[in-house]
């Protein structure tokens, strides 16, 4: 299979020269969990290689030159369209397949009856070690398998599943990193539900899970390697981050987020802190959103963002898409530390401005950390 395609390789064919060659099948296909369909969807297949002839070097009444991506390398040249008799449709993907196959490598046979095609008996799934549950299609299909590698070997902690942590997390899922810790001690209830990617089935609101619990269950569907850990991240246990390669600190909770953090630089762990501070102004909500970046070669301010630090926005707004921006910055920023983004030059601290709409890349400022840890 390449760009979403299912290949038949070794098709017998005659060219114009009356020579027997072969060629290649290329037929579009979805995957829908672990089946593959027909992407076509009608008796559409595209043909790679010369244009196909009789046994007398015309050429065929089905194929027509048609150029059709399949990657950037690879391209087909011909279109071949020849509905079944009768009932018009092919039964299944194996009968068109088969089918064309017959269509090509008949002349074949007339002028070699010891050619032979290579049609596929039957679908296998190719094993891979991907933390994953099903097959990652998307890579494929936007060819980025090799650069996606880079996520391979990281396991990534989560502080807080609110509204942030969450997008986070759905995020963080869909990258091929090995393990994904969650770390929460919160109930899972309604207003969580409303801030939170996904749509939440009443009786997991009834049962009011733990945060850290939930969203591994609901990630493990797509990721494996997700591991719950119900608990607020203290002093008393920051020792469950050591393992981790890279900490998102999406904590609402800031009365021990100095001291984690200072943790972390101290064993060399890369962490991101994302907060928020929004209020409303007469009827319409303004505020910022602050990514700020605890990398290693950032100056030690972490320590010295105090929780006791007065929160102007005491009443804790957070609107879904808010969340959802800041998780997306945060996410962006850990991906460009990774070299998988390019990036111009180094940033440590992103703030977005609601009212003016600007986003603004520099150094880390005693304001931007407050409102870090007052989110």
């Amino acid at each position: 299979m390449q760009g979403n395609h299912l290949i038949v390789e070794h098709v017998p064919y005659v060219t114009s020269e009356k020579r027997v060659a072969y060629g290649r099948l290329a037929l579009p296909i979805v995957v829908s969990g672990d089946l593959i369909q027909d992407g076509a969807g009608d008796h559409r297949i595209w043909f790679i290689g010369d244009q196909p002839c009789d046994a007398h070097g015309e050429p065929l009444p089905g194929p027509s030159p048609e150029r059709h991506a399949i990657t950037s390398d690879l391209v087909a040249d011909f279109m071949i369209s020849s509905k079944p008799k009768g009932v018009g449709v092919f039964a299944d993907m194996y009968e068109k397949i088969t089918s064309y196959i017959r269509v090509l490598s008949h002349p074949a046979r007339e002028i070699d009856p010891g050619v032979t095609a290579t049609p596929g008996a039957g679908w296998t799934e190719v094993p891979d070690d991907l933390p994953l549950v099903y097959a990652d299609t998307g890579t494929a299909r936007a060819g980025l398998a090799e650069m996606n590698a880079i996520f391979r070997g990281h396991r990534i902690g989560i502080i807080g599943l609110g509204g942030t942590g969450a997008y986070i997390l759905d995020q963080v899922a869909k990258t091929w990193v090995d393990e994904i810790h969650l770390f929460d001690g919160d109930a899972f209830d309604n207003h969580n539900a409303f801030r939170a990617p996904g749509a939440a089935a009443l009786a997991d609101l009834q049962a009011r899970p733990n945060k850290a619990d939930y969203f591994a269950t609901q990630y493990s569907r797509m990721h494996t390697g997700v591991v719950a850990h119900p608990e607020f991240v203290t002093g008393a246990n920051m020792q469950k981050l050591e393992t981790c390669t890279f900490v998102f600190m999406a904590a609402a909770d800031a009365d021990e987020k100095p001291e984690v953090l200072a943790w972390l630089r101290e064993r060399g762990i890369p962490t991101v802190g994302v907060g928020m501070g929004i209020r409303d102004e007469g009827g319409q909500l303004s505020g910022l959103l602050s990514v700020v970046n605890h990398f290693d070669a950032v100056p030690d301010r972490g320590s010295a963002a105090s929780s006791a630090q007065a929160n102007d926005y005491d009443r804790n707004i957070q609107v879904a898409d808010l969340n959802c921006l800041n998780a997306m910055l945060a996410v962006v920023a850990w991906k460009k530390y990774l070299g998988y983004y390019a990036s111009l030059t180094r940033v440590e601290e992103t703030i977005y401005k609601v009212f003016a709409g600007d986003i603004r890349n520099g150094i880390a400022t005693e304001s931007a950390w407050g409102a870090e840890s007052a989110a």
